[in-house]
């Protein structure tokens, strides 16, 4: 059974769980995301059974800056651009993987964000490397937005479970391709805003 701990005392509970190859469910700026050491294809390779979800299924991650983002991912030249002018904030940026990155996390290009949430950037930050950032759902089902309901479901297969009651149901982030320079799903950021920062 999962351990629930209020977000307020959850930070080193937290790091202690990645640390040791655990599973956490916790919030970020949009739904709750589930967190495992991005880097640990043993603790990815939880994720994806946690979601019930294929083992080929891309997972993205959070990084606490750029140079976070560049252990995992190559930069090009728009992509340093687009994380000066929208992060941290609600843009998913697509890149070329990095070795180190595991296969099941994901087999080609790798997404990840920089998160305007507190909570969860502090925590990446003090991990020292991606975790994942993938939404705490069951495949297929909706993201889940309270607690409650992360505990319900998740309460049985993950290590700890970060309670901060009920998030904001924020518009989804933008996912911006910049291997191949194409927006994949609009959100907060429009593709004007890009295109303007890409100038």
């Amino acid at each position: 059974m999962a351990k629930i701990v209020k977000i307020e005392q959850a930070i080193e509970p937290a790091l202690q769980v990645l640390k040791e190859g655990g599973v956490i469910v916790y919030p970020t700026e949009t739904s709750y995301g589930i967190g495992v050491d991005a880097l640990s294809s043993n603790a990815v390779e939880k994720v994806h059974l946690a979601k019930k979800q294929p083992g080929s299924k891309p997972i993205s991650v959070i990084v606490a800056n750029e140079k976070q983002a560049e252990q995992v991912a190559e930069l090009n030249e728009n992509a340093r651009r687009l994380i000066h002018n929208f992060m941290p904030g609600p843009l998913t940026l697509i890149c070329k993987k990095r070795e180190i990155a595991p296969k099941n996390l994901s087999s080609t290009g790798i997404a990840f964000r920089i998160s305007s949430s507190p909570f969860a950037h502090e925590l990446v930050e003090k991990f020292g490397r991606a975790i994942t950032a993938t939404s705490a759902n069951l495949h297929n089902q909706p993201a889940i937005y309270s607690a409650k309901e992360a505990i319900e479901v998740f309460g049985d297969s993950v290590d700890l479970i970060v309670d901060a009651d009920n998030l904001p149901k924020n518009e989804a982030s933008t996912i911006y391709d910049s291997v191949n320079d194409k927006i994949l799903r609009e959100g907060q950021i429009k593709q004007g805003e890009i295109l303007e920062a890409l100038k």
